[in-house]
């Protein structure tokens, strides 16, 4: 009953007051989406209040109208502020009908028409807005903000820009259009977010977050040498223990490990569940001391191939305590308790409880043996399998083990790729079969999957030195068949992991056996995946 009452009293004014800029048609449509919401639960006082003054004329005395219209604005203000959407944008319809707008009247409409999250009108009423707004740097800032807040990253830019054109004193500004860049196009507008920052640098060049974002910017550009001298004003600006963890894994990415391990112990000290110390923190080691008559327990840390790639470090452990115990992950400890360069060392899981005296983070290795880039140790292989399985020996084919995507628990993305998309390009060469090496990945026809029959990756180790060639992506496959020893093209993108310091040239560094293909555009894979046909092609060629 209400529902046509309203639409009654709506009836008796079908045009906005001259000057509101509200066109017959955008007040129908307006109109039309309020009595589509009114129920019979909508708010009695605000009805008997339009009812009440519908039929008030323009010639009323000037003193009665300024004093209604102000009422009702206070009024709907309210509603509002608790939450009574459409009754504050019924007040708001008689004022449209019967009272000269205000700008912020405009932004009030629109916010209301936000909240009830089911129309599109907010976007009128925000125009109307900035058209009736004569202070630009506030209508810009304003309406900036709104579409922020709604996550239309594109128009808020816009308004951010719109803002900077008249005023480029603003840091704040500069910083939030960088950002919102970054939510939008993520590393494709690389170059636009280090220009804002780069304009703010020269504004406030001591400003932490312009720092961070040059230096980050930079990076990931692939411009190291830039990105270090940010990162070092960064660490001469009141550093926190996130700047000292960053800009460890950015000078490891560069090749230096002693100088990137030492800032990398910080990462203990940030709240990150996926960076918690691994062990009994009481007796953590200072990673200094003598330890020679002690037994130190070293403990995994993050994934499966951060194990394997770091286990190397290990042995060159051994004469600096007494006695070394290794804690891995159940599903490697048979492939790694089994392998030769760890016949001195006690391999345990989780699961078995020991004595010991000190213990330490496996990451942290590198940092007390004194790694670097330039001499890290069995880059030919260092894993071994115990017991030979051979898988389909029968099969006299170029054998194509791949595994194209990494963990989707891990704090760092891109690098998937279909495996229908390698399928199709690759089935068409003579003489291969191809395998699917990951445990949990869905079917392909014409892929046999191998990797739903492994049990732990001792059987991974198995399937993967049987094949003549395994085809990875950044994850624990890859690791794994670098540390086997094994012929394996290893598919970066643009932007990789920290740890990955050589992603170009014969092999990665880390494995001899790994030759890496990095995308020059961040998941852009096309020209990638081009050189990694021509060289299968010439792999068969010579085989």
């Amino acid at each position: 009953m209400i529902k046509e009452e309203l639409q009654l009293l709506f009836n008796k004014d079908e045009n906005a007051l001259k000057g509101n800029n509200i066109n017959y048609s955008l007040l129908k449509n307006f109109d039309e989406f309020l009595i589509s919401k009114i129920d019979n639960s909508f708010n009695q006082e605000v009805f008997n209040v339009y009812k009440k003054f519908v039929d008030m004329k323009q010639e009323a005395p000037d003193s009665m109208k300024t004093v209604l219209f102000s009422t009702i604005r206070n009024y709907a203000n309210d509603e509002f502020s608790k939450g009574d959407y459409i009754g504050a944008l019924v007040l708001f319809r008689f004022l449209m009908v019967k009272s000269a707008l205000d700008s912020l009247d405009y932004i009030n409409i629109a916010k209301c028409l936000i909240c009830t999250s089911d129309t599109a009108l907010y976007k009128d009423f925000l125009q109307l807005y900035e058209d009736k707004e004569e202070n630009k740097l506030l209508a810009y800032i304003e309406l900036a903000n709104i579409y922020k807040t709604i996550k239309d990253y594109k128009a808020a830019i816009d308004c951010y820009e719109k803002f900077l054109s008249i005023d480029q004193t603003k840091i704040a500004v500069y910083t939030i259009t960088a950002d919102l860049y970054s939510k939008l196009n993520g590393s494709e507008s690389l170059e636009k977010q280090i220009e804002l920052y780069e304009k703010a640098y020269t504004i406030e060049p001591n400003n932490r977050l312009v720092l961070h974002g040059l230096a980050y910017g930079y990076e990931k550009l692939g411009l190291k040498d830039k990105a270090k001298i940010f990162y070092e004003k960064l660490l001469g600006n009141n550093p926190t223990e996130n700047d000292y963890y960053n800009y460890g894994g950015f000078l490891i990415s560069c090749g230096d490990f002693i100088n990137g391990h030492k800032y990398f112990t910080h990462r203990f000290n940030i709240d990150n569940i996926n960076l918690k110390y691994p062990a009994d923190e009481s007796k953590k080691w200072d990673l200094k001391s003598d330890i020679s008559d002690k037994t130190l327990l070293i403990h995994y840390e993050q994934g499966f191939g951060d194990t394997i790639m770091y286990c190397r470090f290990v042995p060159q452990i051994k004469n600096i305590a007494k006695k070394v115990i290794f804690v891995v992950q159940k599903e490697l400890f048979n492939l790694i308790a089994t392998s030769e360069i760890f016949r001195d060392i006690e391999i345990i899981t989780d699961e078995k409880s020991t004595n010991y005296d000190v213990n330490m983070a496996l990451l942290d290795v590198p940092l007390v043996v004194n790694a670097n880039s330039d001499n890290l140790p069995y880059t030919t292989g260092y894993l071994n399998i115990k017991e030979y399985k051979f898988v389909d020996h029968n099969n006299n084919t170029f054998k194509i083990g791949l595994s194209l995507s990494g963990s989707k628990t891990a704090n760092y993305s891109g690098r998937d790729i279909e495996v229908e998309r390698i399928y199709n390009l690759l089935k068409d060469i003579p003489n291969i079969t191809l395998y699917n090496l990951q445990k949990n990945d869905k079917e392909c026809d014409g892929i046999i999957s191998l990797g739903k029959t492994f049990k732990d990756f001792t059987d991974s180790a198995c399937a993967i030195c049987n094949m003549d060639l395994i085809i990875s992506t950044d994850n624990v496959i890859l690791n794994l068949s670098g540390a086997l020893g094994i012929d394996t093209i290893g598919l970066f993108n643009k932007e990789t992991n920290y740890r990955w310091f050589k992603p170009e040239g014969e092999n990665v560094g880390w494995y001899e056996s790994v030759k890496p293909l990095q995308n020059k555009k961040q998941n852009d894979w096309n020209n990638t995946i081009s050189e990694l046909v021509n060289i299968i092609e010439n792999k068969l060629k010579l085989n």
